[in-house]
């Protein structure tokens, strides 16, 4: 189960992690409900992996952390490598174009995540 956390504990993760996913959501999100079980099912996947780390933050309870991050949709997942936001080039399948980015927006399938794995480990 993917760890609910406060922007402390966040902030204490992302000294002590390699790779962080930071899924920002709310109660009443029906994308971040479902976007849940994909995230525990990585979490499982990878928990013997000491470099990454799953954890969740309520943009409701903790709604400073959310402008602090600039989160203006969820679920939003922010992404922390080697103690600072990610720095990870993503592809538009639409058009081909690449842009980097420190975040995964939307309901997105494990694949993604696995992509970023891959990215800053290479380890898929």
């Amino acid at each position: 189960m993917v760890d609910d956390a406060s922007p402390e504990d966040v902030e204490q993760a992302i000294k002590k992690t390699r790779l962080l996913f930071v899924d920002t959501w709310a109660e009443w999100c029906q994308p971040c409900k479902a976007l849940t079980p994909i995230l525990e099912e990585l979490e499982e996947k990878y928990t013997a992996n000491p470099d990454i780390k799953f954890l969740k933050v309520n943009t409701q309870e903790y709604q400073q952390f959310a402008m602090d991050n600039e989160i203006h949709a969820i679920p939003c997942v922010l992404i922390f490598f080697d103690g600072e936001p990610a720095k990870y080039e993503v592809e538009n399948p639409r058009t081909g174009d690449t842009k980097t980015v420190d975040r995964l927006i939307g309901l997105r399938p494990a694949e993604h995540y696995e992509d970023a794995i891959s990215y800053f480990l290479g380890d898929k």
